[in-house]
């Protein structure tokens, strides 16, 4: 029994541990944060090596995005990501950012759109779904402020005839 107990310690000791390291791998611990660290640290994702993708949005939506990359070739050239997915706009930057949750997977983005320094600036709201994979929020879709899917139009563009 001396012996076992100090085993079980050991045991749970390296079990919490690794949870630890799990959760130390995820971008947040709740929905808001994640979408918070994804938008701090990962603004133009579609960009992202894909190690870092892979760890940040979910199976589906990566899958996608390998598939924009593929199409774009070693030249980098735009496939179906034409404008920043954030904005729906080409030009222009997202300001003051604030993140509330609006359901239990889905976080606005909330954001002041200006063109220039010397514009006015509009309230404008993206929202991100999340999805639960790996023991971590990982980003599943990217609804822009005209209210399209990023993933639905990654879908779209590549499972259409002649696609990329």
């Amino acid at each position: 029994m001396r012996i076992a107990m100090p085993l079980i310690a050991l045991v749970a000791a390296g079990l919490l541990v690794g949870a630890g390291d799990t959760r130390a791998a995820c971008l947040g611990d709740t929905p808001v944060a994640t979408a918070g660290a994804f938008y701090r640290d990962h603004y133009t994702f579609w960009n992202d090596p894909l190690p870092s993708l892979e760890r940040i949005v979910s199976a589906r939506l990566l899958r996608l995005l390998k598939q924009d990359r593929a199409c774009g070739g070693d030249g980098g050239e735009v496939c179906a990501i034409g404008a920043d997915p954030w904005l729906d706009a080409q030009d222009g930057e997202a300001r003051d950012p604030r993140f509330v949750a609006e359901s239990e997977n889905m976080v606005q983005v909330r954001y002041r759109f200006a063109l220039g320094d010397d514009q006015p600036s509009q309230a404008q709201v993206a929202r991100l779904r999340l999805a639960r994979e790996g023991g971590c929020w990982r980003v599943d879709d990217l609804i822009g402020p005209n209210g399209g899917s990023l993933r639905d139009a990654l879908a779209r563009f590549h499972e259409s005839p002649g696609a990329g």
